[in-house]
């Protein structure tokens, strides 16, 4: 009966089953490889060197593509931020701000521009005399609004002399900056309205949230100064503003907070 069934079994079944019997027994192509007399592969060492060439050109490969996004990024960073810069004072060179530790600024040394050392080399880097900083500041720092603001409020009291006795007036704020000896002479009202106007520049700068602002809005040691200079005054000048009664009304303020 049994040999009856396997004669009558049809041909294709018994050819798939010598095939599957012999996919069975036949070996991998890796296999194969690493049985070959002769072959890289047939060695324990040999496997190993092979391995380790293959993984040190994978991470090789990667970190070099890790560095040419990195140095494009940076080409494209840089190239938007230049936009931002005059002509006049693209040839500045760039040093770190003094700022104190903690700063709400995030200022980077390539972002400052200077006016150098002296007169000649700040207009040479298109700086501009600033008469209420009393100082010369890269063109785009310029404020002229807040230069008028401290003129109105100072009256007279802005203009510089060049002697102590005040009898020789400069004739222009340009002369103001280009005085010999680079010293000239105002008045103690001059420096309260200073002050006074230079935090009003302060305020309206940062309420503006600007994109350039002047060396000495930024500096902590000026505005303390300042402060400090202020009180002082009120115990000077023979006026006892201790005894002057003033009337206080109790207000409710509101607080805003960042997102």
């Amino acid at each position: 009966m049994s040999s009856s069934s396997e004669e009558d079994r049809p041909f294709i079944d018994t050819a798939k089953a010598r095939l599957a019997k012999l996919d069975h027994h036949k070996p991998s192509f890796w296999t194969r490889i690493t049985r070959r007399p002769g072959s890289l592969w047939s060695s324990p060492l040999s496997c190993a060197f092979i391995a380790t060439t293959l993984s040190s050109l994978f991470w090789g490969a990667l970190l070099i593509t890790l560095q040419n996004q990195s140095q494009s990024c940076h080409r494209h960073n840089s190239s938007a931020a230049n936009t931002t810069t005059t002509t006049a004072i693209d040839h500045h060179t760039h040093q770190p701000g003094k700022i104190e530790t903690g700063a709400n600024f995030k200022l980077h040394a390539s972002n400052y521009l200077h006016c150098g050392k002296s007169v000649a080399e700040s207009k040479k880097l298109g700086c501009k005399y600033d008469i209420l900083s009393n100082h010369f500041v890269p063109a785009p720092c310029m404020d002229a609004a807040s230069v008028q603001m401290y003129q109105k409020m100072d009256g007279d009291s802005w203009f510089g002399y060049v002697d102590v006795n005040r009898t020789r007036r400069l004739d222009s704020t340009e002369a103001m900056g280009d005085v010999a000896g680079g010293v000239y002479y105002t008045n103690m009202r001059d420096h309260i309205v200073h002050c006074a106007a230079l935090w009003k520049k302060q305020f309206k700068a940062f309420f503006e949230e600007r994109v350039y602002y002047d060396s000495l809005i930024l500096d902590p040691h000026h505005t303390n100064h300042c402060a400090d200079f202020l009180v002082d005054m009120t115990d000077r000048g023979g006026v006892n503003f201790k005894g002057i009664a003033i009337q206080v009304e109790v207000g409710h303020a509101g607080c805003w907070v960042r997102d």
